[in-house]
């Protein structure tokens, strides 16, 4: 059985090299994009984006929603039975949004609509103005990937990090293609997710909960109330196959958990009954 993350453990896994190596590439393309003008590297990133339909684009920008996010995160982790990811979740959400919410409000940072011509930014939905830094979808992309990474077994973290890694990039990149941020947002964004999920687990390392009965009913609930509100919840038309589509998955994944709990406790009760039967 996999061991949960504790204090110790955490400490030897921030002492290992692979642990600083998204916050060194960070660090590294912070330096590079203080050194370039905004402007340029908006537009060098816009390039790129505009290859792809803005469509894609669209849709990544929503799956970094907390709503959407958390949705996803939570099927995956009860598909893939994935237990310990869900109390370094409960863990992130506090110094994640605190954190966010606090630079945002010092810095004031406008968005780059604020600031260019709209000859000059090409932006897919709506127009947005102000609390450009940092990034919050992608604090939230990388906070969930951090959080699915770390604590999974090390065998299997590079799986992880193979599959969650790539999409959480792909929502970074997307909110500079949909012209929401600059790329200095999400460069510091991935950053502060990945460290407020670093901070997250090593909190639940320390004072749990533990992965357990209690814990799994929780994330069956959470993720059906989260699958059924992306069902009513008002979107863009764009966003309704996105939503409804992740929504009917969600459900369907709690639905299937929950009647495997079923399953499980009236077999686990009708063989005592069964074996007292043959005894009389």
């Amino acid at each position: 059985m996999h061991t949960p993350p504790t204090a110790s453990s955490f400490a030897s896994m921030f002492r290992s090299a692979w642990f600083w190596r998204l916050p060194g590439l960070c660090l590294l393309v912070i330096a590079g994009l203080m050194l370039t003008p905004p402007v340029d590297a908006l537009a060098g990133v816009q390039r790129l984006t505009r290859a792809a339909p803005d469509l894609l684009w669209w849709w990544l920008t929503w799956l970094g929603d907390t709503h959407f996010a958390l949705a996803l995160f939570l099927a995956a982790t009860i598909a893939t039975g994935h237990r310990h990811a869900s109390p370094a979740l409960l863990w992130s959400i506090a110094p994640a949004t605190l954190t966010l919410h606090g630079i945002k409000t010092l810095a004031a940072a406008p968005r780059p609509a604020a600031v260019l011509p709209p000859e000059a930014l090409h932006i897919i939905g709506d127009v947005l103005r102000q609390g450009s830094f940092p990034s919050g979808h992608t604090v939230t992309a990388f906070t969930l990937a951090a959080c699915w990474i770390l604590t999974a077994r090390p065998p299997q973290r590079g799986m992880a990090a193979a599959v969650s890694l790539p999409l959480a990039f792909a929502i970074g990149l997307s909110r500079v293609g949909v012209g929401a941020h600059w790329p200095l947002d999400v460069a510091v964004g991935a950053l502060l997710g990945w460290l407020c999920a670093a901070a997250a687990v090593l909190a639940a390392g320390r004072w749990g909960p533990r992965p357990g009965d209690a814990l799994h009913r929780w994330e069956i609930g959470a993720a059906g109330v989260l699958g059924l509100g992306l069902w009513w919840r008002t979107v863009p038309a764009t966003v309704e196959p996105l939503a409804h589509a992740l929504g009917g998955l969600v459900v369907g994944v709690a639905l299937v958990a929950a009647a495997r709990r079923i399953w499980l406790r009236r077999a686990s009760t009708a063989v005592p009954l069964r074996r007292l039967r043959e005894m009389e």
